[in-house]
């Protein structure tokens, strides 16, 4: 990236911190972020299985069908929700004291160093401003918890992974979609704040419904179909570039 790319894109951000700093101070206004590509730079759920393929639990079967959905993903042949549901499989009957640990360990070693200084200062900014920050994933708790937790992000919408006498079953609801939308606003009735005043932060088209629910919609990291989608609507567009984090200014 040349050097008026990079500072164009650190004038749109810094434009947008400004705004945000400038917004009034307000409990009762909300914040949403997506997590994938928005907090942090790539995918937490392929983290996750990096993780699981580590620790030599799977069969080659297993490892082969998993490789091959991630291929399948990059190429555009399968979607989130389908990704999702083999990483799932692959971890059916697995302990949720065990998944925990999985997850922490996917934190320690990847997504820690994965998240966007960009992302941190926006979140900085609006707790700043006494606004809510909610994390809204199509992840599991098990990897966006160790990441709203370093960052001071009290509450998280993310997918649920059914679990039956302490074990993962394979059934999945999904916060993903409408399903975001859903837990949005659930959110705002528990918290007498309303989506027409929210924030949401988000790179994918499929988080349309609730962007174009809430007052103030800004695309980052945006795919080519959704950056089109915001440029008709005339929606904020950002770019985050650096994933170095910094405890001092998260504290």
């Amino acid at each position: 990236m040349n050097q008026a790319v990079s500072r164009y894109l650190q004038e749109l951000h810094q434009t947008s911190l400004e705004q945000v700093q400038g917004a009034r101070q307000a409990p009762q206004q909300v914040a949403f972020f997506d997590l994938d590509r928005t907090i942090i730079a790539g995918y937490s759920l392929t983290a996750l299985a990096r993780e699981k393929l580590r620790t030599r639990q799977l069969s080659a079967h297993q490892v082969l069908s998993l490789v091959w959905v991630f291929i399948r993903y990059g190429l555009g042949r399968c979607d989130y929700q389908g990704m999702l549901q083999a990483v799932v499989d692959s971890i059916k009957g697995m302990h949720e004291d065990d998944l925990k640990a999985l997850g922490r360990c996917a934190f320690n070693r990847q997504l820690s160093k994965k998240v966007y200084q960009e992302a941190q200062g926006l979140i900085c900014a609006h707790r700043k401003r006494g606004h809510a920050v909610v994390m809204v994933t199509a992840a599991t708790r098990y990897q966006a918890e160790p990441i709203a937790e370093m960052l001071g992000i009290d509450d998280v919408c993310c997918t649920e992974l059914e679990i039956v006498d302490g074990q993962v079953s394979g059934r999945v609801a999904a916060c993903y979609g409408v399903g975001k939308l859903n837990a949005a606003k659930t959110f705002c009735k528990n918290s007498d704040a309303t989506l027409a005043n929210a924030y949401f932060y988000t790179d994918s088209q499929d988080d349309l419904p609730l962007l174009e629910q809430v007052g103030h919609p800004v695309v980052v990291n945006g795919k080519r179909e959704l950056i089109k989608v915001g440029e008709d609507k005339g929606w904020p567009s950002l770019q985050f570039q650096e994933t170095h984090f910094d405890f001092n200014q998260a504290a």
